[in-house]
């Protein structure tokens, strides 16, 4: 039998995070409150703790709104080198076609 994970929302995850980081509240208590799992309310600060260092997530969706911006930024960077690649390839494939017709 398969378990289904809960999904929290951003909103969610950053109130947490918040009674903990600045209220200091211990995690435990907000977990059991919040109907969390401890290990799962803990690895939430330390993400959010380490994007205030600027350091950002190995994987999944950033908390703090400017490593999501970085996200954003570095995945549109990703997504304009590949479109930057295949255009250089398109253009020299029909720049040996044109070579190709004045024979």
């Amino acid at each position: 039998m398969t378990t289904k994970r809960n999904q929290h929302t951003r909103e969610f995850k950053l109130e947490a995070i918040s009674l903990v980081v600045d209220h200091k509240r211990k995690v435990v208590e907000v977990a059991e409150s919040l109907g969390v799992g401890v290990s799962t309310l803990d690895n939430w600060v330390r993400k959010y703790k380490k994007e205030r260092q600027d350091i950002g997530p190995t994987e999944g969706l950033a908390l703090t709104d400017d490593q999501r911006c970085i996200q954003e930024l570095e995945r549109e960077v990703r997504q304009l080198k590949m479109e930057k690649d295949i255009l250089k390839k398109a253009s020299a494939l029909l720049a040996s076609d044109s070579l190709n017709v004045y024979r």
